[in-house]
């Protein structure tokens, strides 16, 4: 490993007040769409697009750095296995995968995650403002991407 590090400042949660392990444990609320024994993936509260994700290892690490390659490789397999669920379930035309490390790096959240987020033809070249969405529209959207996972 080498000896660079990511410089951080108010990233860093005190111990305890990660909103994303607060999601893992139920502490915090959540649109969840998949979940298995080391992975979590949740509708962002501020979303970029319709059916824009996070893709979370459950396990803590602030950034990408603090995973092994085959965590690093789970983890993105698993992002492209939701961003086909995603795109079809919002009928987007593509998608981005968006992991941000380092507060300079503008991660918000200081625990590893994989934004997807979905894009349509009519938004290429248009500046990403962020999209408001009622509770009920987010669980509308959460269940269409997860009956899109659960297709044979």
């Amino acid at each position: 490993m080498n000896s660079v590090r990511v410089g951080r400042k108010s990233v860093t949660p005190a111990a305890g007040q990660c909103v994303f392990c607060g999601i893992v444990e139920r502490r915090q609320p959540s649109n969840i769409v998949y979940e298995d024994e080391n992975h979590i993936a949740f509708l962002d509260i501020a979303p970029f697009s319709e059916g824009h994700l996070l893709v979370c290892p459950k396990k803590h690490g602030e950034t990408i750095w603090e995973m092994d390659e085959s965590e690093i490789g789970e983890l993105f397999m698993l992002a492209s296995r939701i961003s086909r669920a995603v795109v079809s379930a919002v009928h987007a035309d593509g998608f981005r995968f968006v992991q941000n490390n380092g507060e300079a790096a503008n991660q918000v959240v200081a625990h590893v995650h994989v934004h997807v987020i979905p894009v349509k033809f009519a938004d290429r070249g248009r500046f990403m403002d962020r999209k408001k969405f009622t509770s009920e529209e987010l669980t509308e959207i959460a269940s269409r991407i997860k009956n899109e996972l659960n297709r044979p």
